[in-house]
């Protein structure tokens, strides 16, 4: 029996938030994003937006979409859109927003950046004589007045990930050892954890000063199947969340994600309020591999690190050997933000060297400007 006319103009009536996705993160005003699906746009009668059960937003047309101000303090929220059909019928989606408590530090209202420098147009050697009057310091544009400004030589936290998919198999055994003897470099406080990946993520050593363990971990991987690169990324950044002081990602891959759950821009989004140095290595890169090379630049740029495209596995060892000179070359800098509001928005931090001094200076791109969470609350995202 055919179905009536109204329901076959309900058939397919259904919501979807967009924006954000669940599990993400806001702060400040942001965009909130519905797409309904309908036999007949003009049978959607309105768009209801919620956030935590109260009523924010009502939209009568497309492009369905709202703002709001998720404010500047750590918090959950739960967004809910409902779609009202003409002919009585509505349906819902909700997703949940997770509360973020901020990996990068702060110490009362000071701002801690990790920085490096080389002389521009030099080779590989990094300016550890500077002090805090040979560069400028800028937030927004505005500059700030640099306190604390040092060579960091306090122990580092790092995640060694491995691409263990089947391109790299005949590079493998010169991966071990590049990476190995990279492990050699590390001080006797230092702490790594080995991450592999194919198209899942395996822990194969969590963090230890033992570099024995390392070096096994190393060379137990394989090269067989896909690539999740993002999904790794984001595996190393929850086991290095709640970690005091500095930590860094040194990831090799020689391919683009084929393989991963989780998206570049919530990877970047992760990255940004991680406080973590990623040094992407893309071995055997060209050119060519605009969209690879990219989101490696992508990632060292947001974070303050440095993106290699070493063309042959021989070159690794030098890759891995001048990571590990930086590590030991990075100055510990800290600042009281001229903008005191704690807004929850985006801040750009930009280092640069002063009148006189050509200098290349790496660190991360910014900040949230959000409130230091309580301390008896756990760093990271819940």
């Amino acid at each position: 029996m055919p179905k009536p006319p109204q329901v076959r103009s309900r058939k397919g009536f259904a919501i979807r938030i967009t924006n954000p996705a669940h599990n993400d993160f806001r702060f400040g005003r942001s965009e909130i994003d519905a797409e309904v699906t309908a036999a007949d746009p003009a049978l959607v009668e309105k768009v209801e937006f919620f956030v935590d059960d109260r009523l924010v937003f009502i939209d009568t047309e497309r492009p369905y979409q709202c703002f709001f101000d998720f404010g500047a303090d750590p918090h959950s929220w739960v967004i809910r859109a409902v779609a009202y059909h003409k002919e009585g019928v509505t349906v819902s989606d909700t997703v949940i927003l997770k509360r973020v408590l901020l990996n990068f530090a702060v110490q009362v209202n000071r701002v801690i950046v990790y920085a490096s420098a080389r002389a521009k147009g030099g080779e590989h050697e990094f300016v550890t004589g500077l002090t805090k009057d040979d560069l400028v310091l800028e937030e927004d544009g505005v500059r700030q007045k640099i306190i604390d400004f040092y060579i960091e030589k306090r122990p580092v936290t790092l995640a060694v990930i491995l691409d263990s998919s089947g391109s790299m198999q005949a590079a493998m055994e010169k991966v071990h050892t590049a990476a190995s003897r990279f492990v050699d470099t590390l001080g006797g406080d230092d702490r790594a954890l080995v991450i592999d990946f194919d198209e899942k993520v395996y822990l194969l050593q969590d963090l230890t000063n033992n570099k024995e363990s390392l070096r096994q971990a190393i060379t137990s991987t394989n090269a067989l199947g896909g690539t999740a690169l993002y999904d790794a990324l984001y595996a190393s950044f929850r086991k290095l969340r709640g970690i005091e002081g500095r930590k860094a990602i040194i990831l090799l891959t020689d391919g683009d994600d084929t393989a991963s759950k989780f998206s570049f821009k919530r990877v970047v989004d992760e990255a940004k309020i991680s406080d973590i140095i990623i040094y992407p290595i893309g071995l055997g890169t060209t050119f060519l591999d605009v969209d690879l090379r990219r989101i490696l630049k992508t990632f060292a740029e947001e974070t303050g690190g440095r993106s290699y495209f070493p063309s042959k596995v021989e070159e690794l060892e030098g890759v891995y050997g001048e990571i590990a000179d930086e590590l030991k070359s990075q100055y510990y800098i800290t600042y009281e933000p001229s903008n005191s509001v704690w807004d929850g928005r985006w801040r750009k931090i930009k280092l640069s060297g002063a009148p006189g001094k050509d200098l290349d200076i790496r660190t991360r791109s910014g900040y949230y400007a959000v409130r230091k969470a309580p301390a008896a609350a756990p760093a990271g995202i819940p």
